[in-house]
């Protein structure tokens, strides 16, 4: 059986507790906010509501991840590196470049998972089961590709002010979110091929909790794989669920609840946005990550 060393950047938003319990090895990224460091009493939100400011960010460097290489590669045969999405960082980018640097590139496998915040951690997770399950790397990289294909993001802003200040959408996408608004139709943002943008619209509320338990309760009523059907009837699938929030921590545990109780699926973690999501999403911001299986 392999010895396989896991490492992910700080953008999986995965709880300290599972870090440690996992004994996962994590790449910061960086965030730059003088704006926040004049205000030291005043959390990251506050500070950008007041000031209309943004924070800088950057990805890990090569460097970064050569120390995370070398200090797994202590203990493990092999690493196995899993990176928020390369269309919206150049982290997966600085992961490979170390790894090319290394005197043995077969002990690294880096995966991209095209996503960020609570699908990447929910894959994270399941990475560590396979692993502890004793599959070999080979086989681990195979089912992520497919894990990959059905994680799913809810997104839900209370404003593109800051998601359109840096460039993650367009600025006719934050006309449109602004109209539907309006309308009282709440917009949802997820990833389309890597990408942040808005992939859908919730029409039954614009209550940010009701609008964003309704998506995932729309995941979990529909039909579960063929293969998982019996007796010719298809079964309602269940569904693993991480949950995200910035300042909105008692939204974050309604959901939890209304997931467990009323979908019967489980919540795999509840974390903060990390802050450099969070100054990016801006105050607000609730987002789940989901799949099933």
């Amino acid at each position: 059986m392999e010895k396989i060393g896991l490492i992910t950047d700080d953008i999986c938003s995965l709880p300290e507790k599972i870090i440690k319990e996992f004994q996962i090895e994590i790449v910061k990224t960086k965030l730059y906010f003088p704006e926040w460091e004049r205000f030291p009493e005043k959390n990251l939100y506050q500070v950008m509501e007041e000031t209309k400011a943004y924070p800088k960010t950057s990805a890990p460097s090569p460097g970064d991840f050569l120390k995370a290489y070398k200090k797994v590669l202590e203990n493990f045969e092999k690493a196995l590196v899993i990176t928020l999405s390369s269309k919206l960082s150049a982290t997966y980018n600085s992961a490979f470049q170390a790894k090319e640097l290394m005197p043995d590139h077969s002990k690294i496998a880096v995966f991209d998972s095209l996503s960020a915040v609570a699908p990447e951690g929910l894959l994270v997770i399941q990475t560590n089961q396979l692993i502890r399950e004793g599959k070999p790397l080979e086989e681990i990289l195979k089912n992520l590709t497919n894990l990959r294909e059905r994680i799913k993001l809810f997104g839900f802003l209370e404003t593109t002010y800051w998601v359109e200040k840096i460039g993650r959408i367009t600025s006719w996408q934050a006309t449109a979110f602004k109209i539907l608004k309006g309308l009282g139709i709440q917009p949802y943002i997820g990833f389309k091929k890597g990408r942040v943008g808005l992939t859908g619209f919730n029409f039954w509320t614009t209550d940010v909790l009701e609008a964003l338990f309704n998506q995932l309760k729309h995941e979990a009523r529909l039909p579960a794989p063929r293969a998982q059907t019996s007796g010719g009837q298809a079964k309602k699938r269940k569904i693993r669920v991480g949950i995200n929030y910035t300042d909105n921590i008692t939204l974050a545990y309604k959901l939890k609840e209304k997931v467990e109780k009323e979908l019967k699926s489980e919540v795999v973690f509840i974390s903060l946005v990390p802050p450099i999501v969070g100054a990016n999403s801006g105050p607000g911001t609730l987002i789940a990550g989901c799949y099933y299986g």
